[in-house]
């Protein structure tokens, strides 16, 4: 019978015996953990627009310069202060759009990302206005590959999606604190609204 071993605690941690010989390493909530907020933010948009580079370089300060088309979601975790954030980024092919809604619900944020071209800002306009109205959730867009020639700028961006509109490099790790600053200061105003 496996668990005939008694549990063992050392510094913090709880060592649960699994099979006589493996042993797995559960780390115990602390008090800090429950006292933290927990938020989530979705991020949504056509393929290739950089919606993994942006959780990449949230969740693991690094950048993402290949592509491979995400199946389903990727997630990250950051913390922005007291506020630990969950990170969505939710596939952008249309084969996956009926998993949006799902993934979107619960959401204080969801950022519309774009790349910042003229053909792919019309058609997250429709992902807008087909998505964008289902939530409580706060909408903002993010106007990515601003660093390409023919970009459109972030206020033309804004013009046309009708939403607060960031330019942003995702791929540059400079990029990050800002990219932090503007979630955080999305969170933080939805939580003051909310509280009114």
């Amino acid at each position: 019978m496996y668990n005939t071993y008694p549990k063992q605690y050392y510094n913090n941690t709880k060592i649960q015996n699994t099979k006589p010989v493996l042993y797995t390493v559960i780390r115990i909530k602390t008090k800090e953990d429950y006292d933290m907020k927990h938020e989530k933010v979705a991020f949504i948009g056509l393929p290739t627009v950089g919606k993994t580079s942006i959780i990449t370089l949230l969740s693991e300060n690094k950048t993402v310069t290949n592509y491979d088309p995400t199946i389903g979601i990727n997630f990250g975790f950051v913390t922005l202060g007291e506020c630990e954030v969950s990170l969505f980024d939710i596939a952008g092919q249309d084969r996956f759009k009926f998993l949006w809604n799902g993934f979107m619900r619960g959401a204080k944020v969801i950022f519309v990302v774009t790349d910042s071209t003229p053909k792919n800002v019309l058609n997250t306009r429709r992902i807008i206005d087909e998505f964008g109205n289902k939530s409580n959730s706060m909408v903002l867009a993010i106007a990515n590959k601003q660093d390409l020639a023919g970009a459109m700028k972030p206020s033309q961006v804004e013009d046309l999606l009708n939403v607060k509109t960031y330019g942003m490099v995702a791929i540059n790790p400079r990029k990050r604190i800002l990219m932090c600053r503007i979630v955080k200061e999305a969170l933080e105003k939805i939580m003051i609204e909310n509280s009114n």
